[in-house]
């Protein structure tokens, strides 16, 4: 039965959403661990590319001074065609954007208004 009912579901347009699960570091010195899973969907005037969102948490590696937050949560949207993407990481009043290459190696530089340019790898798990 299940055999028969996915390509039905598929054929009505109810297939399930598809998924992107991102890990990655973030910072001068790569002090943020990134982890994010997205769900892919459309996003007005991203050209067709293949598009996701959703939450994303970012865990301090390094020891947290005082008044400092050891996690902070909030949300990406991406879109990406092949490896490349282009992204918007907004955390808290923080907006930062992004472009570049979807692996470890490869280092963007997310523009965060006052904050500056600062470092951000991500690469699917």
């Amino acid at each position: 039965m299940r055999g028969v009912l996915l390509p039905m579901l598929m054929l009505l347009g109810a297939a399930p959403a598809l998924g992107l699960e991102l890990e990655g570091r973030y910072g001068y010195a790569g002090e943020w661990a990134v982890s994010a899973t997205l769900t892919e969907g459309t996003v007005p005037g991203l050209w067709r590319k293949r598009a996701f969102a959703g939450p994303v948490q970012l865990k301090h590696l390094a020891i947290c001074g005082p008044g400092e937050v050891s996690e902070k949560a909030g949300t990406l949207r991406l879109s990406r065609n092949g490896q490349r993407y282009v992204a918007k990481l907004v955390v808290g009043e923080d907006s930062c954007e992004a472009s570049g290459v979807l692996t470890e190696d490869g280092v963007a530089f997310a523009d965060c208004g006052r904050s500056g340019k600062i470092p951000l790898r991500l690469w699917s798990k």
